[in-house]
């Protein structure tokens, strides 16, 4: 715990000096990639922090004992086939969800349930087409989703992409935003009365802690292709998730509908694989070693999704199991609004031309 309230603390005081300040994001990027590579290199160290898997087990032991005798409860986990979302499924599973696997990829998907169904021996697991980088794809996977179920207990936004070269979703787009933000945007409209009509309904948004290396969303990166910057993009469509999980917990404040995000660490899954330094030879290994294993990265999301002491606790963001300090536009109101509504143009228009900064009458950078 000690190691964790260090790196925290770390983390909190960078991201204070640098907004405050207004510093240059660099050393913001500088400073919170040290902190996060100290945790990597110091945790095996630490006894407490290498049981992932102890806790998740403990976790998941916790739900099945709270929701004893309860109705068969139900989640959706965005990205399981791989990664972080396949062990935040696996642990839905086996605390008794039944869990939709909502993947693009349906040959991986079903490779995934396999092995899902074969290491836990429960035939919980089920899979539903949804690429987040389509919004005929997202409404097609709601309307399958309620053939079936009429209750959803846990909404896991986990699927996305990163540092890709410029590219556009099927509906035009930037990717990254699009993918990342916009799909679950458009995903939880969706589902949202579906979760409101479910006892004590969480969504778990898996942000970053790249989110803090913008000093705002500058929506000119998304609908300007000549400012496009696969690591700037990536971090605004971060920040963005961030800004929406506080718009939606403040959204559905009276509902029984908790909201939370979460940053799961520097984790080796293949999120990073457009990264150009990563087809170097031996990187692959070297992060590996040195980075946090899927198991690790996905004990905070289970944590999140689980743990009955954070009934009716919204609105946070936690990095290893605990609050984190989170970036200061998210709880910001203003900011809210204003995403919102530029992603409902985006939604509406399904373009991405320079123009849709006029329609809603903000400045190009704000």
């Amino acid at each position: 715990m000690w190691l964790r309230d260090i790196v925290d603390g770390g983390e909190a005081l960078a991201l204070r000096t640098v907004h405050g300040l207004r510093l240059p994001g660099i050393l913001l990027v500088i400073a919170l990639s040290f902190w996060e590579t100290v945790y990597c290199l110091l945790y095996r160290f630490v006894r407490s922090e290498t049981q992932a898997e102890a806790r998740i087990n403990e976790h998941v032991r916790n739900a099945r004992s709270a929701y004893a005798g309860s109705e068969k409860r139900v989640a959706i986990v965005t990205g399981a086939n791989g990664g972080i979302g396949y062990e935040t499924a696996k642990a839905l599973g086996r605390a008794g969800f039944t869990t939709i696997l909502a993947c693009r990829n349906l040959k991986r998907a079903q490779l995934a349930q396999q092995q899902l169904r074969e290491s836990t021996g429960l035939d919980t697991f089920r899979v539903i087409e949804l690429d987040l980088a389509s919004f005929m794809s997202v409404q097609r996977f709601a309307a399958e989703f309620r053939k079936t179920y009429t209750r959803l207990d846990v909404l896991a936004c986990n699927a996305g992409v990163a540092f890709g070269h410029y590219d556009t979703t099927y509906d035009g787009l930037e990717a990254q935003f699009g993918t990342n933000f916009v799909g679950h945007y458009v995903l939880v409209a969706q589902l949202l009365d579906m979760l409101k009509a479910t006892q004590g309904a969480r969504i778990t948004v898996a942000s970053s802690v790249a989110a803090c290396m913008v000093h705002g969303l500058d929506y000119s990166r998304i609908t300007d292709v000549w400012r496009f910057s696969r690591f700037v993009n990536y971090s605004t469509s971060k920040l963005a998730l961030l800004v929406f999980a506080n718009k939606l917990a403040r959204q559905l404040r009276d509902c029984d509908v908790t909201v939370n995000a979460f940053h799961p660490g520097l984790v080796a899954t293949g999120l990073y694989r457009n990264v150009l330094v990563s087809t170097l030879p031996g990187i692959h290994d070297f992060r590996q070693w040195l980075w946090l294993g899927q198991v690790d990265g996905a004990v905070t999301a289970v944590y999140l999704a689980l743990a009955p002491e954070l009934a009716g606790k919204t609105g946070g963001y936690y990095a290893r199991e605990q609050p984190a300090v989170m970036h200061p536009d998210a709880q910001n109101v203003a900011t809210q609004d204003r995403l919102c509504a530029f992603t409902d143009v985006l939604v509406k228009t399904n373009t991405h031309a320079p123009n849709v900064l006029d329609s809603i009458n903000v400045k190009e950078k704000l």
